[in-house]
């Protein structure tokens, strides 16, 4: 599969936008009150507004369900109206559950006329979270598509709509880009996703290529675990346009820190060096963070 390696062949400025999005989804998640989204933690990047927030239902084989914040929408402070919905990825033991799972399912889309091949399959864990409800919670499917009917309905409908998602919240951005597509016709979505496992069959990446207008674009560091999950050997599939990056961690444990080799604060910080390099590729031995994590060595993707 051919993948990129130069950031300047692509939306380099998106794709900076778009991870820090990823990692404000983050910083809104309270483990100690899981369901409470912490706006007042949320930085809106430069020329957006914080809008809303989302929950979904985690479960272990269908018991103990439990209510957590996962995504925010953030909103262009100027016309035409951008809107970004952006997933929170792995942040607790359900989550990295979920994230190893491999029993499929079929996808079922939020609009009841829509159809779908009888063949596609998606990764259990992934689909429970965004179809499931609980007693206190609305599935995570019926509150994105109300966000979108209450925003297409206002005085700022939806000029542009950007999806995005790191770890486990790539996998539910792509579900939800692909269930726009099908039960919204009249909204195209762009996702550029981060770190993402695999999440569905061949026909279910097929139908994402048939669907979706613009080509869902993954950035994957060749040496995170989480992108080799589900395993292939299982039928499951990655989208094929790639945007290929290579760190670790620059201690002793080296390619061994799976955190370190997943952890979207370092995704950003390579993007970012990538951005500023004249090749459009970062190689650095020693690369420095700002949120005090320690640092990380990255070289040209092989």
């Amino acid at each position: 599969m051919a993948y990129i390696t130069d950031i300047r062949t692509l939306n380099a400025e998106r794709i900076a936008l778009l991870i820090d999005c990823c990692i404000q989804a983050y910083k809104a998640f309270d483990t100690t009150q899981a369901s409470t989204c912490r706006h007042s933690a949320v930085s809106s990047p430069q020329g957006y507004e914080l809008l809303d927030s989302w929950s979904g239902v985690d479960s272990i084989f269908g018991g103990d369900k439990t209510v957590e914040s996962y995504g925010l929408v953030f909103r262009s402070t100027s016309a035409p109206w951008r809107y970004i919905f952006a997933f929170r990825g792995t942040d607790s033991a359900l989550d990295m559950l979920d994230d190893c799972g491999a029993n499929p399912q079929a996808f079922v889309p939020f609009a009841p006329t829509a159809k779908v091949p009888g063949e596609v399959r998606v990764e259990t864990g992934f689909n429970d979270i965004y179809r499931s409800a609980a007693a206190n919670a609305a599935p995570m499917q019926q509150q994105l598509f109300e966000l979108i009917d209450r925003y297409q309905a206002s005085s700022r409908p939806i000029d542009e709509l950007l999806v995005t998602g790191h770890s486990l919240g790539a996998a539910l951005s792509l579900l939800f880009t692909l269930d726009l597509s099908l039960s919204n016709t009249g909204l195209a979505a762009e996702n550029i996703n981060f770190a993402s496992p695999r999440v569905g069959n061949e026909a279910f990446v097929d139908l994402i290529e048939q669907r979706v207008a613009q080509p869902v674009l993954r950035v994957q560091n060749i040496h995170d675990a989480v992108p080799h999950l589900p395993p292939e050997e299982l039928g499951f599939r990655h989208t094929p346009a790639v945007y290929r990056i290579a760190f670790r961690s620059n201690d002793l444990l080296g390619k061994r820190d799976v955190l370190a080799s997943h952890s979207s604060i370092n995704y950003r910080a390579v993007l970012q060096c990538a951005l500023q390099s004249p090749g459009g590729i970062c190689s650095e031995p020693h690369l420095s963070i700002a949120e005090g994590i320690a640092p990380i060595c990255s070289e040209p993707p092989q």
